[in-house]
């Protein structure tokens, strides 16, 4: 992986921080849709809708929520996710602007290797819809992309509440 450059990984990270806390205020949405508000038009429509699925478990533990993309994102070339990267951070740039976050947040922070993914759902169904079926964390969390000629990787931020969910995922 390429050199990390410090000051765009702290810049973006913050501003992800700021953009997740606003999610996270008065809502009620499941796991697999709080952090998936940027549902761009890019590429002709929504990137993604959300399901109810069954997974056939135990009563108590049998549904949950899924995310559905419209295409599948690791057939739309390498240059896909650097498009999307570039206009996620776009999208909360403009909602977010200049603000300063004088606050601490807490949580953790995601390392997605997008390249080497199994998309088996086992994920998605741990974390509760947290992770999607290729693996990838909500796009609305990431904030730093390393793209080299061997991989391609997403830095995710996690709020605290759903660190538990992501640990699930990679488990």
């Amino acid at each position: 992986m390429n050199a990390i450059d410090k000051a765009i990984f702290l810049k973006n990270l913050l501003l992800t921080q700021l953009f997740c806390a606003r999610q996270l205020l008065n809502t009620d949405k499941n796991a697999a849709s709080i952090f998936r508000s940027i549902n761009t038009t890019l590429h002709g429509g929504r990137l993604f809708d959300f399901k109810i699925r069954d997974y056939g478990y135990a009563p108590e533990a049998r549904y949950g929520f899924s995310t559905e993309w419209v295409h599948d994102p690791l057939s739309k070339g390498r240059e896909f996710y650097t498009e999307l990267f570039q206009f996620q951070l776009s999208q909360k740039q403009m909602d977010i602007g200049d603000k300063v976050a004088e606050q601490k947040f807490e949580g953790r922070i995601l390392v997605a290797e997008i390249d080497h993914t199994l998309t088996d759902g086992a994920s998605e169904v741990a974390s509760d819809g947290l992770i999607d079926v290729y693996d990838c964390p909500p796009i609305d969390t990431w904030f730093y992309f390393a793209n080299d000629s061997a991989t391609r990787t997403l830095f995710a931020w996690i709020p605290q509440q759903f660190v538990y969910n992501a640990n699930e995922a990679i488990k």
